[in-house]
């Protein structure tokens, strides 16, 4: 295993960064983009849509599936399952709230309360 102090470890934050200054000019499109196909007429196209909603609204991490036998259950975006998220037509004075409740990266408990747009409310709901 290689320290985070080594070169390898350094090219490859380096690498995540070049990668984040070429999105920063193209995150209005993205914007744009995700707001549309909440609109298809495909399901996994507005999931995608969905995903990609709470991955620039909340900053949380997309997440991949687990191998089987891996202990912790961890979860990013594109892992939610139906018991993490909670949905409140109306909740502290906001309409359309999703809960969340998760483990997330390194075991950390993920709690939130989110006003979210109609359209992503009925999308989960659907879903």
């Amino acid at each position: 295993m290689l320290c985070y102090s080594g070169r390898s470890c350094g090219e490859k934050d380096w690498e995540k960064y070049e990668v984040a200054r070429k999105l920063k000019s193209r995150v209005d499109d993205i914007r744009y983009q995700y707001l549309q196909d909440l609109k298809s007429k495909q399901m996994v196209t507005r999931q995608r849509a969905v995903a990609l909603y709470f991955i620039d609204k909340l900053a949380l991490r997309a997440g991949n599936e687990k191998e089987e036998g891996e202990t912790a259950d961890t979860v990013g975006c594109c892992s939610l399952r139906v018991e993490h998220i909670t949905l409140h037509e109306q909740l502290d004075g906001n309409e359309c709230v999703v809960e969340f409740d998760f483990l997330g990266k390194d075991c950390i408990r993920y709690y939130n309360k989110v006003p979210v747009i109609k359209k992503v409310k009925e999308e989960i709901k659907e879903t």
